[in-house]
C-alpha cells in the first residue's frame, strides 16, 4: 500500500475479479500452446462470457459490457467486443457457446456493404489513422472482425 493512497484500493469488491485483467490474461494463455486449453483459460472464458450474460446487473471493478463497449472500434487494446471477441474466438470451445454466438453477431450485423467495417467510436489519440474516425469503412478495424468472424470453425 502506498502512503498517499491510505487504505483505498480502487473500485470493486476485493472478491471481484478484474475482466480487464482477465482478458489480459486469457490473450496470453492462448499464445502458449501448454496454456491454451488449460482449465484456467476455460475459467477465464467463461467468466468473461458469464459477465456479458450477466451485462445489466454486474459490473465488476466498473468494467461494463454496455452500449459504448458493443460499439467496434480499434486498436483492439481495451475492454470493448472487439477486444474480447477477438480474445475469446481463438478457443475453439467457445464458438458452440450461445453467449458468445450474441456477441460475434452482433459483430456481424454491423458489417457493411463489401464485407466492410465502420468504427462507432474512436480514441482520439488515434484519429490519423483509418480507425480514428466514424464516417468510412475502417480498413483495420474490418480486418479485426473478419479475422474474429473467419475463426469460426463451422
Amino acid at each position: 500500500m502506498s502512503k498517499e493512497l491510505g487504505t483505498f484500493r480502487g473500485p470493486g469488491k476485493k472478491s471481484d475479479t478484474c475482466p480487464y485483467a482477465s482478458l489480459i490474461m486469457l490473450s496470453l494463455l492462448s499464445e502458449i500452446p501448454a496454456y491454451h486449453d488449460s482449465g484456467t483459460a476455460k475459467s477465464l472464458a467463461f467468466g468473461l462470457l458469464s459477465l456479458w450474460e450477466r451485462s445489466l446487473e454486474v459490473h465488476p471493478y466498473m468494467f461494463y459490457m454496455g452500449t459504448d463497449f458493443r460499439k467496434l472500434k480499434a486498436p483492439a487494446l481495451w475492454y470493448d467486443v472487439v477486444s474480447v471477441a477477438d480474445v475469446l474466438s481463438r478457443f475453439d470451445y467457445v464458438w458452440s457457446d450461445a453467449r458468445f454466438r450474441e456477441m460475434t453477431a452482433i459483430i456481424r450485423n454491423k458489417m457493411r456493404e463489401g464485407g466492410l467495417f465502420v468504427p462507432e467510436s474512436v480514441y482520439l489519440k488515434f484519429k490519423g489513422w483509418d480507425f480514428g474516425q466514424k464516417k468510412q469503412p475502417s480498413l483495420y478495424l474490418t480486418y479485426l472482425c473478419r479475422r474474429i468472424l473467419g475463426r469460426d470453425p463451422e
